[in-house]
């Protein structure tokens, strides 16, 4: 017989990944019906190996004796997609019954900022099967609910961080930066791809002329914000928008890389330390298709000294730096300070300097 569930998780699916690999996890999603007691080894690892055999000693409610179980996980990746699978099998006692077992969970963004996942046990107790599987669909709307619930636990403390800031603010305008609304009204529509996207400003502009967007961020809690004001936005002019969200931290992750690549790819005040943001702007010039065009804009340094806030010098990048990292991936690349209006704390409007560079592959 056959028990399928999807539920979706306030985390990414790389957040998701490593919890379903964690034996901890795993201890924690089946309390009180059924804890496990590591047999061999007799230790449970830090994390499941795939291809590896573990032998568990399962215990009902804590105290009633189940048998043993084999757990045997295959893990897949393939792009955002990730596949947990276990073909292990009871061993003696009530778990001894089940005599074909495949689980198998998948993670996968759910394009509007959480992470879905798939759920699938299929069994094979003989005459048992009809009364063991009430007793695992009961257990498996368990795990969904307690998973759902330890999902925010799972969160790096980045991205747990922005959530919260989030959850609490009203953080910007949603209103398109002025660098992109003037380098990109002329472009024609194609696929883009918004790194750090927040509520999401930049990726409905873009959606509105016509673009296909695939937007990232670290904060779930920003990327849920942008599809409710995409909603609404729907729901006010009827025009199609299209807006994948996926929750990442570009700054230790992979981007999405579909096949084709992209024609527009930005970056808008994303400011992390040297080598995670050297990665990131190779990462994001290599996903931009040919012919197609670069745009990373951050705070210039130039700032620092107008008594505005800004992120930690270190954290700040120039013109150089952005040209000897860029250049070799592109075959055009000008990089220069725009001035633009600011209100500052005091309400009054002050001029500040944006470092925009502007590449062409």
């Amino acid at each position: 017989m056959k028990i399928c569930l999807t539920t979706t998780l306030g985390c990414s699916v790389s957040e998701a990944w490593n919890a379903l690999n964690n034996p901890e996890v795993f201890q924690q999603v089946s309390r009180p019906f059924l804890s496990f007691r590591p047999v061999r080894p007799g230790v449970f690892p830090a994390a499941w190996v795939s291809g590896e055999s573990y032998l568990v000693k399962a215990l009902a409610l804590g105290f009633l004796p189940m048998g043993t179980q084999e757990i045997n996980p295959r893990t897949s990746e393939e792009a955002m997609t990730k596949t947990f699978r276990d073909e292990g099998r009871g061993i003696s006692g009530a778990l001894g019954a089940v005599n074909s077992f495949h689980h198998t969970m998948t993670v996968s963004p759910t394009g509007v900022g959480p992470t879905q996942l798939t759920d699938e046990l299929e069994f094979r107790a003989g005459a048992l099967t009809p009364l063991l599987w009430v007793g695992f669909r009961l257990f498996w709307w368990w795990r969904h609910r307690t998973m759902r619930k330890l999902a925010a636990s799972w969160r790096s403390e980045s991205g747990a961080s922005w959530d919260a800031r989030y959850r609490t603010t009203k953080m910007w305008s949603g209103k398109v930066n002025q660098a992109l609304e003037a380098i990109a009204s002329d472009l024609t529509p194609g696929r883009a791809l918004d790194v750090g996207a927040g509520e999401g400003g930049d990726a409905l502009w873009l959606a509105g002329r016509g673009w296909a967007v695939t937007a990232t961020d670290i904060s779930v809690e920003g990327l849920v914000r942008g599809e409710s004001r995409r909603q609404e936005t729907v729901t006010q002019d009827h025009l199609p928008r299209s807006i994948r969200w996926i929750a990442l931290d570009a700054a230790r992750e992979e981007l999405p890389s579909p096949s084709e690549k992209y024609d527009l790819v930005l970056s808008f005040f994303g400011h992390f330390l040297a080598p995670e943001r050297h990665a990131l702007w190779s990462a994001m010039a290599a996903a931009v298709a040919p012919g197609g065009q670069l745009v990373i804009v951050g705070h210039s340094i130039l700032d620092l000294h107008a008594g505005l806030r800004r992120p930690p010098e270190d954290r700040l990048f120039h013109e150089a730096e952005l040209r000897r990292v860029l250049s070799p991936h592109l075959a055009e690349l000008s990089v220069e300070n725009w001035p633009r209006q600011q209100t500052g704390r005091d309400g009054l409007s002050v001029e500040v300097i944006d470092i925009v560079a502007i590449g062409k592959r």
